[in-house]
């Protein structure tokens, strides 16, 4: 389906695997689910297979799904900042109230980030440059997770700290290039597993 052939919007059931029909059965949850798959062409020329509980082809026609899933891409990128940049499923321990709190750390961290660097962020909007600029995040969450304790409970007065803090992102933003595409690199899962294990810098 994804090499343009075949049609691009169909409705599917999906059924769970045998082996967990009863346990589906004893929480009450339903033995099918019905969705639909849309197929998208990308600019790149590649196609993309979005799945959607939006079914009706009427209200929501399969032509109009590029520019819907564009809309979202704010609530992706959000997910891939909690995901990869706070690597939030690498948890610090195996027990609930660990995974409770890294969960809330990383989303207090994220928060923490949006407040500390929106002045910052409208600042170099304003600056006249041929492409657009932004507050690195990599520099951003870098910066307040070796201050976040210092500004929450430190004698130092918080005001020189956001001061020192936002100097550094406005003399490290980075570009907004909106038309830039770059090409996804495929990796095996192998080579994921030892990057997560052995490369991957913790952010907390």
């Amino acid at each position: 389906m994804l090499n343009g052939k075949g049609v691009a919007d169909q409705t599917v059931s999906l059924l769970p695997h045998p082996t967990k029909r009863e346990e589906i059965q004893f929480h009450q949850l339903p033995e099918q689910i019905h969705v639909r798959f849309v197929r998208i062409q990308l600019s790149t020329g590649e196609y993309e297979l979005l799945v959607t509980n939006l079914m009706d082809n009427e209200i929501y026609p399969t032509e109009e799904f590029k520019e819907i899933y564009h809309l979202r891409w704010g609530t992706e990128g959000f997910y891939k900042i909690l995901k990869s940049r706070l690597n939030l499923e690498n948890f610090t321990g195996k027990t609930a109230e660990s995974v409770y709190q890294d969960f809330y750390a990383a989303v207090y961290l994220s928060g923490l980030e949006t407040l500390l660097t929106q002045d910052t962020n409208a600042r170099l909007a304003k600056k006249e440059t041929k492409f657009s600029q932004q507050v690195n995040h990599a520099v951003a969450f870098n910066a307040i997770k070796n201050q976040a304790f210092s500004l929450l409970s430190s004698d130092i007065d918080s005001e020189i700290l956001i001061e020192r803090l936002e100097s550094l992102f406005i003399m490290n933003p980075t570009v907004n290039r909106s038309e830039r595409k770059v090409p996804r690199r495929q990796r095996s899962a192998r080579h994921r597993l030892s990057y997560f294990r052995r490369k991957l810098k913790i952010c907390f």
